[in-house]
């Protein structure tokens, strides 16, 4: 049995036949329950209780209070763009700071004037788009295929209907873009996610989670932990909360605590031996920066 704190670990490439990493957390409290985050080979990330059954780590955010789009605005940014009708494209703001990984275009960058800056494909890092931006590229156009693949932040809603096709932080499609186009929607918010400076993990595990409400998390939690049991929501309810979130049942310890200060860089109590929302969000954050 560990010290208690906080402990992340990969598994050394040998789950996967391609030898990719693995990583992996667990919190080791002095007393009550272990909690372990992990990625699978799929990139999607998960949680266990003791080692029962794994759940989407989405499950266990709902379960503590966030709402979906909550769960977006904590680990993404994202940008907005807005139609322009004469030009037939999307305007948005040029951040030279989404450049700081060098990489190559993966789209013509193209000025509000519609003059092409860099082609597809042409190297650009933070020191080039600083630059560009300093020589006044404040404005980007990009053309309505952009969009295909892309997250979007708010649920897109039928105008007439008040039907919504696209739900928020799901991916847009190409019948979903026809649509877009169709109803003369102007403003779309898009999840500012790319291979190489943010990646999709925590987007993908919450499409994957079915669960959507608070409600239906605690309850998806209460049957990994008891299973056969029919849940009562205050029944289940109890039993999340006593988990780690209350010092009868749960007790991190001082040293635990300080250990996870020191690990995640947070400023904490050591006389709070309980968890917090705050801590599983920085474990989450961690996790995908570890991606």
């Amino acid at each position: 049995h560990r010290s208690p704190g906080v402990f992340f670990d990969h598994d050394k490439g040998k789950t996967h036949a391609s030898g990719k990493l693995l990583f992996n957390c667990r919190i080791i409290p002095n007393r009550g329950s272990w909690l372990d985050f992990e990625y699978d080979a799929k990139d999607f990330l998960y949680f266990r209780i003791d080692r029962k059954r794994k759940l989407p780590i989405t499950t266990l955010l709902l379960a503590i209070g966030y709402q979906r789009k909550e769960i977006l605005e904590l680990f993404y940014d994202f940008k907005i763009f807005s139609f322009d009708k004469e030009k037939e494209k999307w305007q948005t703001k040029f951040d030279f700071n989404d450049y700081k990984k060098p990489s190559k275009l993966r789209d013509d960058l193209i000025s509000n004037e519609g003059k092409k800056v860099l082609k597809k494909g042409s190297k650009i890092n933070f020191v080039i788009a600083k630059k560009l931006f300093d020589e006044g590229l404040k404005h980007i156009l990009v053309t309505s295929d952009f969009f295909i693949g892309k997250y979007v932040k708010n649920d897109l809603v039928m105008p007439i209907t008040k039907e919504v096709f696209v739900k928020s932080g799901s991916q847009i499609a190409q019948e979903d873009l026809d649509k877009i186009l169709e109803q003369n929607i102007d403003t779309l918010t898009i999840a500012n996610i790319d291979p190489i400076n943010k990646g999709s993990y925590l987007i993908d595990t919450l499409n994957l989670d079915k669960n959507s409400s608070k409600e239906e998390a605690i309850n998806d939690i209460y049957r990994v932990l008891r299973p056969g049991e029919p849940p009562s929501f205050d029944i289940a309810k109890e039993i999340f909360k006593n988990l780690f979130f209350s010092s009868n049942r749960y007790d991190l310890s001082d040293v635990g605590r300080v250990k996870m200060n020191s690990r995640l860089n947070q400023q904490c109590s050591d006389k709070i031996t309980i968890l917090r929302n705050d801590d599983i969000i920085a474990i989450v954050h961690k996790m995908l920066d570890l991606r």
